[in-house]
């Protein structure tokens, strides 16, 4: 983000000057301000992208993923990445949206074996539990596609079998 070589920069200043003195009062509120242009970057580019879902498509589907385990991770360029895109967020307002503007929302369970179902004829290969395979080869029908692409299409016939009421659409 463009914010933040400044925001590291004023964080360095702050720390070497004296505490309480005038200049640290003033980079204490340069941050301040900074730190609220951040957030507000990040609430409008949050409904930018909310409000072009919304918009482009009459139902929509999620899965309700457990973000407080992915900061589990021990990778800290990941974690921060992650918290920038704050995903529960972006999710919460996609549902807003979704109320006001009459469209339809539907949030899949966490546990939905999405990534382990053949997204052509519904198989369940229990095996694909590793989050390592990156490929997703079915050995029923011998579809092979991206392990995501496959889950996605999973997550969204699960949502349209949620709005039409049926059993199964493979």
């Amino acid at each position: 983000m463009k914010y933040e070589k400044r925001l590291k920069r004023l964080q360095r200043k702050l720390s070497r000057q004296v505490k309480g003195s005038k200049n640290y009062l003033k980079t204490k509120e340069k941050i301040a301000r900074l730190y609220a242009k951040i957030k507000n970057y990040r609430k409008h580019y949050l409904n930018d992208i909310a409000n072009e879902i919304v918009n482009e498509h009459d139902i929509i589907v999620t899965e309700s993923l457990l973000v407080k385990n992915m900061f589990k991770d021990k990778r800290k360029a990941f974690n921060k990445s992650l918290s920038d895109a704050a995903v529960s967020t972006l999710r919460s307002l996609i549902e807003w949206k979704c109320k006001i503007k009459g469209k339809i929302y539907y949030k899949i369970n966490t546990y939905y074996p999405s990534s382990q179902i053949c997204s052509h004829c519904g198989y369940k290969n229990s095996k694909l539990k590793a989050l390592s395979i990156r490929e997703y080869d079915c050995p029923k029908c011998g579809l092979h596609n991206d392990r995501d692409i496959n889950a996605s299409l999973n997550i969204l016939f699960e949502g349209l079998k949620l709005h039409y009421n049926l059993e199964s659409l493979v």
